[in-house]
């Protein structure tokens, strides 16, 4: 939920009616220009009994510090990720803050390009006033705005994703790190200024699990109408060692497992992550594909369910990176290995299971699962790899990163490209995964030289103002890999 409050000029003055007349207008025009975009808005003007103040000759906007406080209360009694700031004319900055203090909020001053109204002169002075004083990080990293209701609206997301991560726990199946990769270590007390809590399970719990299903009865026909199901709805490809009916039922009690054991804490969880490598591919002999395939899905055999963001192989600023382009976009993130660079294109493939919702990039499952190809692994003693090749699209590319102890957060707007039979022919590891292929927005050594992980996360769509918000709220510095400047100054920072 964001706030929406309206200051004004305490004195008596000319033009007083005129200008809280105006200011009800210009309120109004914002909170349903916000609320048509699916935002929550909560009224503070409303709240605070301004609409009446105003028929009975009194000021629309907020002008004491009574009111502030009271505004802060109210702010403190809701769930408010943000607080927008109605700066349409005069107020004295110190009621703003007042705010910025007893509330602690994201802030973004807001007033609409009418030359009628002293707005710039109100942002500016209240945003001086807000540097001047310092009184928390957000006075300090507040932000402007003047006319653009899109960029409005991309704070505001940025604002509720960065909330609600910030409430919300990672379900860590397996601890990092995992093949021998440092970059999958990291420090968990200090990721808790991006996320609320991690729940880091054994995955021994996931194959006891597992391995009553197969055993028992009753759980025996779950696995089976799942079985059944993933016959009808994907093409199957069965061969006598990676992939037999009995290893995919074993994935499909491993993937059961584990949306069971979710089920647990599914009110507490923004995503999930399996370690997988060695412990079930190699020593239990299974991988566990149908988790990264499935959990970011809106649908399996028991039909619609929620979208959850998945990751493997224990990656947590993946799976960070995964959670938040899922609550910026409402999408099924896309998580996967930089699997080819080169001065033109960008292959991202993981090792065995993406959401199958890029199969067909479509909002009925059954046209995604269509789309979708179960066949052996090329790794592990044995299991199903689920292929398809995403159909060309724009994606969000985003990835946090850690370099000498400080958190980056890269991005970049990437252009889809078509899997050509080219393309296709020159695959050979790996080949059976799912492939997204965009164009690079760099050359290939300078991608990878700026690339901090071998995983990518993304989603369909434009969410690169955001992404710029977020990282502002996080402190983070974010680098656009579109734009030459910000990455050559991370790699001369080097």
């Amino acid at each position: 939920m964001l706030a929406l409050i309206t200051f004004t000029d305490p004195r008596k003055t000319a033009l007083s009616i005129e200008r809280e007349k105006a200011l009800l207008e210009k309120h109004k025009r914002l909170l349903q220009e916000l609320e048509s975009s699916k935002l929550k808005v909560f009224d503070i003007n409303g709240a605070l009994g301004k609409y009446e103040a105003l028929e009975k000759g009194g000021n629309f906007g907020v002008d004491d510090k009574e009111e502030v406080i009271k505004a802060s209360r109210l702010i403190g009694s809701r769930d408010v990720s943000g607080i927008i700031l109605g700066l349409w004319h005069w107020t004295e900055s110190n009621l703003v803050t007042l705010l910025a203090k007893e509330t602690n909020k994201p802030l973004l001053l807001y007033a609409d390009d009418d030359p009628a109204w002293a707005g710039s002169t109100c942002i500016t002075s209240v945003g001086a006033s807000l540097w001047e004083s310092s009184v928390n990080y957000h006075a300090l990293h507040h932000v402007r705005l003047k006319g653009d209701l899109e960029k409005v609206k991309a704070w505001a997301r940025a604002a509720e994703a960065v909330s609600k991560l910030s409430k919300k726990s990672l379900l860590l199946w397996g601890a990092p790190y995992t093949l021998g990769m440092e970059h999958l270590m990291d420090d968990l007390p200090r990721l808790k200024r991006f996320i609320g809590d991690f729940l880091i399970l054994d995955q021994y719990i996931i194959i006891k699990k597992a391995d009553f299903m197969i055993s028992d009865e009753k759980e025996r026909i779950r696995v089976e109408k799942f079985f059944e199901w993933l016959n009808e709805k994907t093409k199957i490809n069965y061969d006598n060692s990676m992939l037999t009916p009995e290893v995919l039922r074993r994935q499909i009690a491993i993937y059961l497992a584990a949306k069971d054991i979710w089920k647990k804490y599914e009110k507490e969880t923004a995503a999930v992550s399996i370690k997988c490598q060695p412990e079930l591919s190699e020593i239990y002999g299974v991988t566990a594909c149908l988790i990264p395939a499935l959990f970011p899905f809106n649908a399996d055999a028991k039909g619609e369910k929620p979208i959850v963001p998945a990751t493997c192989e224990g990656d947590v600023k993946g799976t960070i990176s995964s959670a938040l382009l899922f609550y910026l976009s409402g999408k099924p993130p896309l998580f996967g290995d930089i699997k080819y660079v080169d001065d033109e294109l960008i292959l991202i493939a993981n090792c065995g299971a993406s959401s199958l919702y890029y199969a067909k990039l479509s909002e009925n499952p059954e046209e995604n699962l269509k789309e979708t190809t179960i066949q052996g692994q090329c790794q592990g003693k044995s299991g199903g790899a689920l292929t398809y090749r995403t159909p060309k699209t724009e994606l969000t590319v985003a990835r946090l990163i850690r370099r000498g102890g400080d958190y980056y957060l890269l991005y970049f707007l990437a252009e889809g490209v078509e899997i050509t039979e080219d393309i296709e022919f020159k695959l050979k590891w790996g080949k059976q995964w799912p492939h997204t292929a965009i164009k690079n927005p760099l050359d290939k050594e300078r991608f990878l030289n700026v690339m901090g992980a071998n995983h990518l996360s993304a989603v369909p769509g434009d969410f690169t103002e955001e992404i710029k918000f977020v990282a502002r709220m996080w402190g983070v510095k974010a680098i656009n890999l579109r734009k030459k400047e910000e990455v050559d100054e991370f790699l001369d920072s080097l």
